[in-house]
């Protein structure tokens, strides 16, 4: 014979307060990746741009 549980309104709330933390912090560190990746992604185009313009025109 099985025995029925039953979640209790707290229960729930508890559950579902969880799950809102977890998604809150996975969202903001997704977001804070995703700066780095263009400061990252920004960063090797300066440089870039700076080693074409020092080998094109030279550093005078």
């Amino acid at each position: 014979m099985q025995d029925r549980r039953n979640l209790t309104d707290a229960d729930v709330k508890a559950i579902v307060d969880e799950m809102e933390q977890r998604m809150t912090a996975r969202f903001y560190g997704d977001i804070g990746r995703g700066v780095w990746g263009l400061v990252w992604k920004a960063a090797i185009a300066a440089m870039l741009v700076f080693a074409a313009y020092g080998s094109t025109k030279g550093f005078k």
